[in-house]
């Protein structure tokens, strides 16, 4: 009997062992959302290299042993762990991970997540979110990996500088090209040929942040080249919200807030300080005291007066905002309208902007869908004149003297011109920025309709017009009683009102043919072809007229003598063709192939047509079976991609340089005529950009972790260039397609969920840095070309816009004299002898940000910083300010007064000052002004509070948030100017300074 049971145990035991070795579980793995199946996703047993992925119905089938685990992972959703039960079936719904979206928009064609082969960055409406905004570009800076952005004014609405991976041109335009809801935008400065009216004028101020759902940063070739001639410097691809099925849902929004003007380590040398200088320059002038006392009294001490602060201010920034968003399976919406009121902390400017937008998609059946969309905005801004007008308080307040009084005895300002009034320049600026007008109006329209029809499963028809229309004014005035108005060889021609109006529209017509299909269950094609009519047209008329007497009208009907009227017009086409053939093996294996054929009258006669092309693989290592038994990836994928794309803006080039061009109003013998002006080019084309890169996008931890690494290289070739010609043609140069350079750098971006528990809090780090190398590799001949200032050159071997100067030597600590370097590494005190060398870069070699972002429960904390380094300002407001003497009596920066000589042997930084100047020390440029530019700031801190359901419900809302927000907190740099944050030319000329800022704001939803 003992041992019966024995037998009967062991065959117990055993079948149980062979059950557990052969148990199969089946089931099927659908989209939470939706309930849609999920193709390809990954089944694993945990701990082993075991695994299977879900068929084109998301089903699956498994062996496990006894009570393995399974691990259920797809890309966009997250991972999900089930331990079977004794059904043997399994059905799992994955949630999809909000950090991922299935598709990525690039404006032609939204591509897959998962299948992606191209270099894109993401900025979302979460990010947007976190940062006081008035220009979509500022969004960018230190938002993506390789994008470089910089201002060249702390003037809400001016224009920002967006350089993508370097800069890949000389003389052509560097700037990337924006689409807006697929809609090729022009978003440069609207002023192409340099006018003053219409300088720092950033038509992208007008577009609403709070309308933006994503921003798309395109980087390479693969992404780039269905752009062709355009996609050279990058594309950005901005997408506005739509409306989403559901219940319509109402939303407002308002922001309150103020600014502060941040001057940097700059400041101006108290009265008191200035007075104390004052007089001991004139002592080591060999001044005798009663002289020293007859220029600057102890009297002088009670009339001191601070101009630089008397020409700033708090200035007030308002935002509100209403939308409307919801709609059914067939009919989509979105509304929205808002008002933006931004002072400027310099006195007398600002912005205001008003935007309208409607998106709305309807379904009519099966086959057929309709979408339209308008976008119209207005901005309205003031501004004070620029750095070069003393009427401006960026310089007026270096040219007046600390003891000048802007006030008469009565109260009443000066007006500068009055022969008591201390002042370099003839110009009380308190006077004069409220006499003297700048005004700046831009209206700006968008609007796309799309009529699409599905003949097949596979092929969709689609017909798209488009429409940009800019209607730009500007309006500047100078009052006769102002030092720039008043004209003191011909009073009766004081004062003067000049008037501007461009007008332009681009109209773009597509019709593609585009669809997807499956071949077996392994096998998925996407495919595009395109043809595209593009046409701009821009006109311009301005009118200026002198002599103003007696009137407060700001029109030209109050001017006594019109001075010059001008006008010009511009049009150019493009025509193109485009493919593109996406390929897909099981998600894994993936391959995309584009071309794109443009032709463009603005190039010469027969190179008016160019055929531009990409090519880019991916490949998911993660679904490969020696990756299956690792539980350290939980996404692995390989990236390739190769192409050319052109450059067909000229930027300040003439529009017209492919062609021979004549002067109309000229005379000869006093008879009218023209005459020829440039020698054309037939053959002038396109500037050709070549791009290599390999990525890896990778994720660890489960998820936990994140990163995408790019390496890259672009080349630019058929530089547009002035070439020598014979001066048998009549001209010395001719426009020519020569000389090339190169960009190339590593860009990473790694994001990680540091912490989070179940009582609600979360920890989450975003980091992004780029590297960038730049340099010219061929030019004419090898000869140097200058850059858009003496102080800049471009050189073979050397990055573009290289710093070009004398190099300082310091002080000769026996007689206090400035001294430079010759060729032979000598030093002078003769700048006439001294050397020019290429001595730094104007260029950022790294550019980054880091964000952090903390959550419990309903409160958010966000800290942003940003970091720029490895390249050199210019600071030429310096070279003014920090003068060794030469505007002797007038403001100084309060470097002045620091270590400079005084008696022989002294080891100083500055040379000895002499009233009226120091053998021009002050003037000439060298690297005594250039300095390190590298910075890093605190640019943004957002404390935000999501009340209680429970409160919002008893309100009759759905959601409300409050917050806070702080900008620009906190710089640390060793550049001792203004703001170390420059544009892309690195040159600091008492440029507007950027602001602290302040602001409070709600979010209501219902």
């Amino acid at each position: 009997m003992k041992h019966t049971l024995l037998l009967w145990l062991f065959v117990a035991i055993s079948g149980m062992t062979a059950y557990a070795q052969t148990r199969t579980i089946k089931g099927k793995v659908t989209d939470s959302k939706d309930g849609a199946a999920v193709p390809y996703a990954t089944v694993r047993i945990q701990g082993t290299n075991k695994g299977t992925a879900t068929d084109l119905s998301g089903n699956f089938s498994i062996d496990i042993s006894g009570t393995q685990t399974l691990v259920i992972s797809s890309v966009g959703f997250t991972q999900q762990t089930v331990k079977p039960d004794n059904s043997n079936t399994v059905n799992v719904s994955l949630v999809a991970d909000n950090t991922l979206t299935e598709y990525i928009a690039t404006g032609y064609i939204n591509t897959n997540r998962v299948k992606k082969v191209s270099a894109v960055a993401e900025v979302t409406a979460e990010k947007l979110a976190n940062t006081p905004l008035v220009d979509i570009n500022q969004a960018l800076q230190g938002q993506a990996a390789g994008v470089f952005v910089g201002g060249a004014s702390g003037q809400p609405g001016s224009v920002q500088n967006v350089r993508i991976r370097g800069v890949g041109s000389i003389s052509a335009s560097a700037a990337p090209l924006y689409v807006i809801d697929g809609i090729i935008v022009d978003g440069r400065d609207v002023n192409k040929s340099g006018d003053l009216a219409l300088q720092s004028n950033d038509l992208l101020a007008n577009l609403n942040p709070n309308d933006v759902e994503t921003i798309n940063i395109l980087k390479d070739a693969a992404a780039t080249a269905m752009y062709g001639s355009r996609g050279a410097n990058g594309v950005i691809v901005i997408n506005t919200k739509k409306g989403k099925t559901g219940v319509t849902t109402f939303g407002a929004r308002a922001q309150y807030g103020t600014a502060k003007p941040s001057f940097g380590k700059s400041d101006l040398l108290s009265p008191a300080a200035s007075y104390a200088y004052n007089r001991d320059v004139l002592a080591l002038n060999d001044f005798t005291p009663a002289e020293i006392d007859a220029e600057f009294p102890a009297s002088l001490l009670a009339t001191g007066f601070n101009w630089r602060d008397a020409g700033f201010r708090t200035a007030k920034m308002q935002d509100y905002g209403i939308s409307a968003s919801g709609g059914s399976e067939k009919t989509k919406l979105y509304i929205s309208a808002g008002y933006n009121d931004q002072e400027g902390t310099l006195i007398n400017s600002g912005l205001k902007r008003y935007t309208i937008i409607s998106n709305v998609s309807q379904k009519v059946n099966d086959r057929l869908d309709i979408a339209m969309n308008l976008n119209l905005s207005q901005g309205d801004a003031r501004s004070a004149m620029g750095g070069n007008y003393y009427a401006s308080p960026l310089l007026g307040a270096y040219f007046v003297s600390p003891f000048q009084s802007p006030y008469k005895p009565d109260g009443s300002l000066y007006t500068g011109l009055e022969s008591d009034f201390n002042a370099a320049s003839g110009d009380n600026f308190l006077y004069s920025v409220y006499r003297n007008d700048k005004k700046l109006s831009n209206f700006r329209g968008l609007g796309g309709a799309t009529v699409s029809y599905r003949i097949f499963d596979w092929l969709k028809v689609q017909e798209r017009v488009n429409l940009d229309m800019v209607n730009t004014e500007a309006n500047l005035f100078y009052d006769p009683t102002t030092g720039d108005g008043y004209n003191a060889a011909d009073p009766l021609k004081s004062g003067s009102v000049y008037n501007q109006n461009v007008k332009a529209s681009t109209v773009t017509n597509q019709f593609s043919l585009s669809g997807n299909f499956d071949i077996g269950e392994e096998h998925q094609l996407d495919y595009l072809a395109l043809t595209e009519y593009n046409r701009f047209k821009s006109r311009s008329f301005s009118a200026e007229g002198i002599g103003i007497i007696g009137s407060d009208l700001k029109v030209l009907d109050i001017t006594a003598t019109p001075q010059a009227v001008g006008g010009n017009a511009t049009d150019y086409t493009f025509l193109s063709y485009m493919g593109q053939l996406n390929y897909s093996f099981r998600q894994k294996y993936n391959l995309s192939v584009g071309f794109r054929t443009d032709g463009s009258s603005r190039f010469g006669a027969n190179t008016r047509y160019g055929t531009f092309f990409s090519v880019g693989a991916s490949w998911r290592l993660i679904e490969e079976e020696f990756m299956k038994s690792q539980e350290v990836f939980s996404d692995l994928k390989l990236r390739l991609s190769y192409g050319q794309t052109g450059n067909a803006d000229f930027g300040t080039i003439d529009n017209f340089v492919a062609r021979a061009l004549y002067d109309y109003g000229t005379s000869y013998n006093g008879a009218p005529g023209n005459a020829p002006n440039t020698i054309g080019n037939v053959d002038l084309t396109w500037e050709k950009n070549k791009s290599f890169n390999i990525g890896l996008d990778l994720a660890l931890l489960k998820g936990a972790i994140t990163a995408t690494i790019d390496v890259y290289q672009r080349k630019t070739d058929g530089l547009l260039l002035n070439t020598p010609v014979s001066s048998t043609s009549g001209f010395t140069t001719q426009m020519a397609n020569i000389g090339s350079l190169e960009n190339k750098g590593i860009e990473a971006l790694i994001s990680s969920k540091n912490f989070q528990d179940k009582g609600g809090f979360s920890w989450t780090t975003e980091l992004n840095i780029g590297m960038n190398r730049n340099k010219v590799t061929s030019l004419f001949m090898g000869r140097d070309v200058a850059g858009a200032n003496s102080t800049q050159l471009h050189r073979v071997g050397h990055p573009v816009q290289s710093w070009y100067l004398n190099e300082w030597a310091g002080v000769d600590p026996q007689n206090g004299d400035p001294l430079w370097y010759t060729a032979d590494g000598k030093t002078t005190n003769n700048i006439n002898l001294a050397e020019r060398r290429i001595v730094g870069n104007s260029q950022p070699k790294f550019t980054g940000g880091l964000t952090n972002t903390f959550q419990y429960k309903g409160i958010g904390v966000s800290v942003f910083f940003y970091a720029v380094t490895g390249n050199k300002i210019l600071n030429r407001t310096r070279i003014l300010g920090d003068a060794d003497g030469a505007y002797f009596g007038y403001g100084y920066d309060k470097l002045t007064a620091e270590n400079y000589w005084r008696k022989p042997g002294d080891i100083a930084d500055r040379p000895k000052p002499i009233p009226g100047g120091n053998k021009n020390a002050n003037s000439a440029l060298s690297t005594r002004y250039l300095e390190n530019g590298s910075f890093l700031r605190l640019r943004n801190i957002n404390l935000s509070y999501s009340l209680p359901a429970r409160w919002v419900k008893a309100a009759s809302f759905t959601s409300v948030k409050l917050y806070a927000q702080a900008a620009n907190l906190a710089t640390w740099t060793s550049y001792t100017g203004w703001d170390p944050e420059q544009d892309i030319s690195a040159m600091e000329f008492f440029r507007y300074p950027p602001s602290k800022s302040i602001t409070f704001g709600a979010n209501i939803n219902f």
